[in-house]
């Protein structure tokens, strides 16, 4: 067997010289992913605060027969004014028994304007049977903002997580 000499061989200095760079240049990338990652946990946290502000518009379309079965109740009073003037013209014949003269007659003639006023109260109570079919076309336009939905909790959940993890 031969003995090795105090000194290292070419190869071993070598090895260890290539090991240790690729050691270097591992961490050199995992400190440049990090770096990135905390840049991306910003940006995402951003990005997620500006939806919390923002509303959802939708357009909600209805288009369907609705059928209508019912009663209304139907009430109503009025009162009439009649105001009228009634002309009179006639001829009443009075009889009388006197004890000396015995019976007269006589006439006598009324010719005469009645003003007549009334007001007449009329009062009318129904029930209005209702069957019909109803069409409905229509658009309801909705907005709801994201802040105001159970959406934004889970949204504030996960920023904070992003913050922590970007060291905000």
């Amino acid at each position: 067997m031969k003995e090795r000499s105090g000194s290292t061989s070419p190869v071993l200095i070598a090895m260890v010289t290539v090991s240790l760079l690729l050691n270097v240049v591992i961490i050199a990338v995992l400190i440049i992913m990090v770096s990135v990652g905390r840049q991306t946990a910003v940006s995402v946290a951003d990005q997620l605060t500006s939806i919390s502000s923002q509303t959802i518009n939708y357009k909600f379309r209805i288009n369907q027969t609705v059928p209508l079965h019912t009663s209304v109740p139907f009430g109503h009073a009025v009162v009439i004014p009649y105001n009228q003037v009634v002309p009179v013209s006639t001829t009443v014949t009075i009889s009388k028994e006197l004890p000396v003269i015995g019976q007269i007659s006589f006439d006598i003639p009324i010719e005469a304007n009645v003003p007549v006023s009334l007001s007449i109260p009329i009062e009318f109570s129904e029930t209005i049977p209702v069957n019909a079919e109803v069409p409905l076309s229509m658009e309801i336009p909705l907005e709801i903002r994201v802040a105001d939905t159970p959406l934004q909790g889970s949204i504030d959940q996960v920023v904070k997580t992003l913050n922590t993890i970007s060291g905000r």
